[in-house]
């Protein structure tokens, strides 16, 4: 029976080779498309998963209110995992990681620069597992100076694993010995290249106690720089730790803050390791985060893509019914009843979903580097293989399979051998509701995603083009060695130098720039009257002299720093409007300002500009003068001959330091990376937009197909007695016309709330306005009208005669 069912539906999708191929393409396409979102998500959702025993691994956020602004960080104070270690007995173990700027390292005089550099504590490995190819991980970064390499970056440097094992990285200040080497994690929030000994950086800590900023990170609660994780004996405990956590806050850290006469208060959010990819905004991640909301929308593109695959076959199977109306008849004269007739069509289906998921999976194929390059992930054919992807696909198949050919499977096989046979008719018309309903879904469904798609491409067009209050234009960066004061000392030379060639306008060097992460400093201020000093955070910017004015960021008023000054360079502060007002002062000039070892006055204020992403408005900012700080060398270019410019300044960097490769961006290039989350997310759009609309007009090419292939005896009536084409083509398209209509009714209001909702998340952002909606509409009306109108002239230009034969 099986086999007669297969051969059956075989030869019904060779009789009907346009029909087939309609159908087949329409359901690979959607499946193709959902297959791609599958990966994506997933790859989202299973950060971290990889690190054994990574449900029972957490890390403390730190929630810090001070004179009611609230600051969200992902990092937390240095005493707090010991701590938690010494009062929790639930806690297991804990460990802490703090960041280490880029750097240039030495082997055997070679340079390499390097990112995603750590110190860590030497019970980090108990936290969270690594696999060792190489050294103990009990031991390996116990002593100062030593390190531990992943097998990536210890190929790179010594060409394997067990060469690495013992060999000396010579930094700017120090030397360290490799005494581990470990496979790293790819899949993590945790980009780390290498894990340097926490005690370095204690033993220099030490070796700086008279430094009041020293002083200040190792014992106060409120120097938040260390990423500190743990485990339980059990989770079954995490409530109670949580509840001994805020007890630690009351007993400890709020009698410290009341101590220091602070007007702040400190709460700590625990976070599982799993959750930290998709689990919020938080500031300074260690990697940048993903977005949750973008994994909800994808998926629900996933299921609109495979909705509108599965209406086409569903409208197509109930439009041909009349063509199989007979033949159901005759089966059931014959003795078949209902239920073999259902089974005969589902089969059907399944075998058109098993031939459409076979070409799914080739195009799958062929689309993943392009879809690697729109998501900024490394797909491969092995991803394929996952058991989750397997069910994945068997449930595709079910779901497709079931779900397409379940109305034309009951609809079909309710027929009346007696109505079916008198006519080649179908027996009632009960379908064509069914039919509108389902096309006014794929086009509201299209409709809503051709406006998302167009709304985001207009906020990042205008993200890109609002006047920022800098300019940021033909601005060469380069990265300063982090720890060589030689080099910083000795840049006044190479900056005297750049100054002399034609095409470069000016030169500065700064800490920080536009678009990075800055910290957030507690400082002193007095009140508007110069009375009570009040304790204020604030986000601080180190520069030095000439970087406001190569930026072009411009005074409300007083005057910019001034090297010529000594006050200047341990006694003045610059303040943006923002933070002016904040503070409460009408007239700021004159002000005093405490940072923690450095007692200033306010010398100027600046209009406000956007040195953070448009994503959140402009806050308090301070500007603080350091003199010879690591950081940035800028270089302001005229337009003309840049590519010869930027030649001209390596060549006088190899000359200033050859020990150390030039590192450079643009600022318009690197300020233009906090907005990659949106343009991936406008790629993406697009490109499902596009296939909804394509797969939905597959379907209305078909369902034209028929409509005039079930109306040529009317058509070619219609010629004889003077019809011109023109008015046949009118005929047969209005009422599709009218189904799209309906589609862009229903569409507009919900694309509206839809990405109203979405553009919440920008505190600029472009107004969404009519035309924009309009002209969405008005291209997807234009597309079905196409779609409908080639097949109506086709229909409209065949000869009468034929036409009336035909019957």
């Amino acid at each position: 029976m099986l086999k007669n069912y297969f051969k059956i539906a075989w030869r019904n999708l060779l009789r009907n080779p346009a029909y087939s191929a309609i159908n087949i393409v329409g359901l690979a396409t959607g499946i193709s498309a959902c297959l791609l979102i599958f990966l994506f998500v997933q790859h989202e959702l299973t950060y971290d998963h990889e690190i054994p025993g990574s449900e029972n691994i957490y890390r403390i956020n730190s929630n810090i209110n001070f004179q009611g602004k609230n600051d969200h960080f992902g990092l937390s104070p240095r005493p707090l995992a010991q701590a938690i270690k010494e009062v929790i007995p639930e806690v297991k173990q804990s460990t802490r990681l703090s960041t280490i700027d880029k750097q240039t390292l030495w082997v055997d005089q070679k340079p390499f620069l390097e990112d995603h550099l750590v110190f860590a504590d030497s019970t980090f490995f108990e936290v969270i597992p690594y696999t060792f190819l190489a050294g103990d991980p009990a031991t390996a970064l116990d002593a100062p100076k030593t390190i531990v390499l992943t097998e990536e970056l210890a190929t790179k440097l010594f060409g394997g694993a067990q060469q690495a094992m013992g060999q000396f990285i010579s930094f700017t200040r120090n030397t360290h010995q490799v005494t581990g080497v470990v496979k790293g994690y790819k899949h993590s929030h945790l980009p780390i290249s290498a894990f340097l000994s926490q005690t370095t950086r204690e033993e220099a800590l030490r070796l700086g106690k008279d430094s009041t900023a020293a002083v200040f990170e190792e014992s106060h609660w409120l120097a938040i720089g260390y990423y500190t994780y743990f485990t339980l004996y059990t989770p079954e405990s995490m409530p109670v730790f949580e509840q001994k956590l805020a007890q630690l806050v009351k007993s400890t850290i709020e009698p410290w803050i009341r101590e220091q006469k602070l007007s702040a208060t400190m709460r700590f959010e625990v976070q599982p390791i799993r959750e930290i990819h998709l689990g919020g905004q938080f500031e300074h991640e260690l990697s940048p985060p993903g977005n949750k909301a973008y994994v909800y929308i994808f998926s629900l593109v996933a299921v609109f893509l495979l909705l509108i695959a599965c209406i086409n076959y569903m409208n197509l199977a109930t439009a041909r019914s009349a063509k199989r109306a007979r033949e159901v008849g005759l089966r059931k004269v014959v003795g078949a009843d209902r239920y073999q007739i259902i089974k005969q069509f589902l089969g059907e289906s399944i075998l058109l979903t098993l031939l459409s998921l076979i070409l799914a999976l080739a195009m799958t194929e062929i689309s993943i580097p392009l879809f690697n390059q729109l998501t900024d992930k490394e797909f491969t054919l092995s991803s394929f293989l996952s058991r989750n992807f397997i069910l994945t696909l068997l449930g595709i198949l079910l779901f497709v399979g079931l779900a397409a050919g379940s109305y034309p499977a009951f609809f079909l096989s309710s027929f009346r051998p007696v109505e079916v046979l008198k006519s080649d008719k179908s027996p009632r018309s009960g379908s064509s509701w069914l039919r509108r309903t389902l096309v006014v879904l794929q086009f509201t469904i299209s409709l809503v995603l051709i406006i998302g798609t167009a709304v985001v491409y207009s906020q990042l067009q205008f993200l890109k083009n609002k006047n920022l209050g800098f300019d940021k234009e033909h601005v060469l960066a380069i990265n300063l060695p982090a720890g060589d004061t030689t080099v910083a000392r000795h840049l006044n030379v190479v900056m005297d130098q750049l100054r002399q060639h034609p095409n470069i306008t000016s030169v500065a060097r700064t800490g920080n720039i536009p678009g990075e992460d800055l910290g957030r400093l507690l400082v002193l201020v007095e009140d508007e009257k110069g009375q009570q000093p009040v304790d204020k955070t604030m986000n601080v910017m180190f520069v030095e002299e000439g970087y406001l004015e190569l930026l072009g960021i411009q005074l409300k008023e007083g005057r910019y720093f001034d090297q010529d000054l000594a006050s200047d360079e341990k006694g003045a502060v610059i303040l943006n409007e923002a933070a002016a007002q904040w503070l409460g002062y009408a007239q700021p000039l004159g002000k005093k300002i405490q940072l923690i070892d450095y007692d200033a006055r306010v010398i100027g204020v600046t209009k406000d500009f956007h040195y953070a992403s448009l994503h959140s408005s402009i806050e308090p900012l301070i500007l603080v003068p350091i003199k010879n700080s690591n950081g940035y060398l800028l270089t302001k270019m005229k337009a003309a001959d840049m590519a010869q410019t930027v030649a001209f300044v390596e060549q006088k960097w190899k000359a200033f330091a050859p020990r150390y490769p030039m590192e450079s961006f643009f600022l318009d290039d690197y300020f233009a990376q906090q907005y990659r989350a949106e343009e991936k997310m406008l790629a993406i759009f697009g490109y499902f937009a596009a296939l909804t609309i394509l797969i939905a007009c597959l379907g209305l090419f078909g369902l034209a197909s028929f409509t005039a292939e079930q109306r040529t005896k009317e058509i070619g009536i219609r010629k004889v007695l003077g019809s011109t084409v023109w008015e046949i083509v009118l005929l047969l398209s209005k009422d599709f016309a009218l189904l799209v209509m309906v589609a862009i009714g229903l569409a507009l209001p919900l694309a509206w709330l839809g990405m109203r909702y979405w553009l919440q998340d920008f505190a600029y952002r472009v107004p969404m306005s009519a035309w924009l909606f309009v002209s969405a509409a008005l291209v997807a009306l234009c597309i079905a009208l196409m779609t409908v109108g080639v097949q109506a002239a086709r229909a409209a230009w065949l000869n009468p005669i034929k036409a009336l034969r035909s019957e």
